[in-house]
């Protein structure tokens, strides 16, 4: 059994990965990942397994809600490091075979991994503040436009990723890839509040976003891979 050092009430404690961090709200049974670095760097995704594995082997069964802190800023995310379709895969399916919704908490600028990983938690919360972004090398943007496609439908999906402006929050929620937009709030006060709304409904909204996950399943990254390679 893995002893995560995570679960401390209101402690913020250094993940392995540099810009990575994590906040235990207990009143809430929220784990909450902060992301201050855009992208998926090698130590991020070896951190963010781990915490996967553990959630799916019974280890942390405190949490509800998983909640990924995407506090980078404005800046673009790069390309992941190797295993990144696997996590955003793992991530995605979480909520089928466990009691944790997984939320992505938008900030800055969602773009590249970052807008993709989003995409496969059980839904996205974005401040006003954020945007998304589908800018970047085609290739490397596959996995958002299966995404993307699988939510709005493809040829929606096409046209915005062929635009190259970004939407704002309110555009995002009125497209259904934002599921609320709320107020900027420094730390974690915002998902503290969020959550203890949400947090009221939390077994009607586990089952809606387990049948919608059992409805459209995980995008095979491996075809993805075979096609990168072409």
């Amino acid at each position: 059994m893995l002893n995560f050092p995570y679960l401390r009430p209101q402690n913020e404690l250094s993940g392995n990965g540099g810009g990575l961090s994590t906040v235990w709200l207990k009143d809430r049974q929220a784990l909450v990942l902060r992301k201050t670095r855009p992208g998926f760097d090698a130590p991020t995704i070896r951190t963010i397994t781990n915490i996967l594995a553990a959630i799916d082997r019974g280890e942390l069964n405190e949490i509800r809600y998983l909640v990924y802190d995407f506090a980078h800023g404005a800046r673009e995310a790069p390309r992941p490091a190797e295993g990144f379709g696997d996590i955003a895969a793992e991530n995605s399916e979480l909520i089928v075979d466990t009691p944790v919704i997984t939320l992505a908490w938008a900030r800055g600028l969602m773009s590249g991994p970052d807008f993709d990983f989003a995409m496969h938690c059980s839904a996205i919360v974005a401040e006003k503040s954020a945007q998304f972004s589908f800018s970047g090398d085609p290739v490397d943007l596959l996995g958002l436009y299966a995404a993307v496609g699988r939510t709005l439908g493809f040829v929606k999906a096409e046209r915005l990723m062929a635009c190259d402006t970004a939407l704002t929050a309110e555009e995002a929620r009125d497209l259904l890839i934002v599921r609320d937009v709320v107020e900027p709030q420094a730390g974690t006060t915002a998902i503290e509040n969020y959550l203890a709304q949400f947090g009221r409904r939390y077994n009607a909204s586990h089952a809606i976003f387990r049948a919608q996950r059992m409805v459209q399943p995980v995008v095979d990254r491996r075809s993805l891979a075979a096609l990168e390679r072409i």
